[in-house]
């Protein structure tokens, strides 16, 4: 009897109304990150975003030329993709403005600088592309992707980073 009762628990739900709304698509929200040994030490690179309807937030750490880069960026997202439309952060290969309360006395650029890179999600790899590159998730190469993770393991973001995220995904933009 018990068992019987246990198999008609999902048809008494939907019946009743009792079944939990389904979950909005987000295909930007979550972790992807990348590690790799250089120099005997482990070097991760990484993207952290937030999704809210179209909104994307996200805030990004790479490696290159013997130092760490950070940096925030804003997107929209349209399916799968998501394009990047502002950066700043630590100047780099991605953007020459540092972001606001972030820079250094006399620096240069500070604030919101126009992007347009174009970010993938392709089931649990993201992928990078520049504007009006032909993409395709059906034919990316699982390889190249930068795989999604359940946790950065203790590798980011910085406090001041979080607590901007969870402020720009409730649509403030400094």
């Amino acid at each position: 009897m018990r068992l019987l009762a246990l198999a008609l628990l999902p048809f008494a739900a939907l019946l009743t109304g009792g079944a939990a709304p389904e979950r909005p698509r987000a295909p930007f929200d979550g972790a992807w990150m990348s590690c790799e040994t250089y120099r005997g030490a482990q070097i991760c690179s990484y993207k952290l975003m937030r999704q809210s309807g179209a909104r994307v937030c996200g805030v990004q750490q790479y490696f290159a030329t013997n130092a760490y880069y950070v940096q925030r960026f804003i997107a929209k997202a349209d399916g799968n993709s998501a394009h990047v439309e502002r950066i700043c952060g630590d100047p780099g290969s991605e953007t020459s403005s540092y972001c606001t309360g972030r820079a250094p006395s006399g620096a240069a650029k500070v604030g919101w600088e126009p992007t347009d890179r174009v970010l993938h999600a392709c089931g649990k790899r993201l992928y990078a592309t520049a504007p009006g590159q032909s993409f395709s998730c059906a034919s990316a190469r699982p390889d190249t992707g930068v795989p999604k993770v359940r946790s950065l393991a203790g590798n980011g973001p910085a406090p001041e980073d979080a607590v901007w995220l969870a402020s720009c995904i409730e649509g403030n933009d400094d």
